[in-house]
């Protein structure tokens, strides 16, 4: 199932802990994840979290216009752009797959 954009394969696959550990380095880039939705919006499907085994980083569809039934469990691929709001390094999704 896919939403949204295609998932960039240009784009770098990189782990969770390297985008929180090193946030400045990935801030604007676009980035593909892999990992389990482990929380998401009720509301409209939103936004969710992404856990990959290395961490968790919270994703926004509602920029891109995407939402996405519930899948939490689910795995996912996602392309999207990392940026900081408020001090939180967070992932802007352009695409999602799910497994």
């Amino acid at each position: 199932e896919k939403y949204g954009a295609d998932i960039d394969q240009n784009a770098p696959e990189v782990k969770i802990k390297d985008v929180i550990f090193n946030p400045h380095h990935f801030h604007g880039q676009k980035v593909n994840l892999r990992g389990v939705i482990i929380t998401q919006c009720q509301a409209e499907g939103c936004w969710f979290f992404l856990n990959d085994g290395t961490g968790q980083i919270f994703v926004n569809l509602k920029p891109k216009g995407i939402t996405i039934p519930s899948k939490t469990g689910k795995k996912a691929k996602v392309t999207g752009v990392v940026v900081n709001e408020g001090g939180n390094f967070l992932i802007i999704a352009h695409g999602v797959e799910i497994n």
